[in-house]
Formats: C-alpha cells, structure tokens, sequence
C-alpha cells in the first residue's frame, strides 16, 4: 500500500517508506532535504568539538587558538549557507 507524505522542508510528496528521520529534528524527510540536515548535523557536532576542547585547552590547539576559532566561524558560515543557524540548533 502506497502512503505519499509530504517532506516537511521543501513540501514535496514522497512515499513513506522513502522519508530517512532528520538527524537536527527527527521529522520524516525527503533523501535530498535529510543529506542537508546530515550536513548540518556534521558541521554542527564538529563545532562543539571544537569548542569543547578550545575551553578544555587541549594540548593540540595549543599555539593555534586563533586558527581554531577561524575554523568555528568557516562552519557556522556554512551552516548559513545551507540555510539554518547555528544558534538554533
């Protein structure tokens, strides 16, 4: 039995049994909008990362603090990009 369901981000119908759960959201999504939010998701989990050790002063950050905080915005701005915020998340 068939069962269209829209995809809650970009409002295409797709089969049930096609939609993959939103790693950000856990909401039924179509396979192109959940490779976005898999993205997202990823460069997410690697800011925390990074902060996490930036506040830890983990002994390989040391020396290049700047450079890893270079690196926190470079993926926020990507988050942008993909359209999300990161102060949302």
């Amino acid at each position: 039995m068939e069962m269209p369901v829209p995809c809650p981000r970009c409002d295409e119908w797709i089969e049930l049994h096609s939609t993959r759960k939103s790693p950000l959201t856990e909401e039924l999504l179509c396979d192109e909008c959940f490779s976005v939010e898999d993205q997202v998701n990823d460069y997410k989990e690697e800011i925390e990362d990074i902060q996490c050790d930036l506040e830890n002063h983990t002994e390989y950050m040391k020396g290049d603090r700047r450079g890893w905080k270079k690196k926190v915005k470079e993926l926020k701005e990507k988050i942008k990009k993909l359209g999300f915020d990161f102060e949302e998340l």
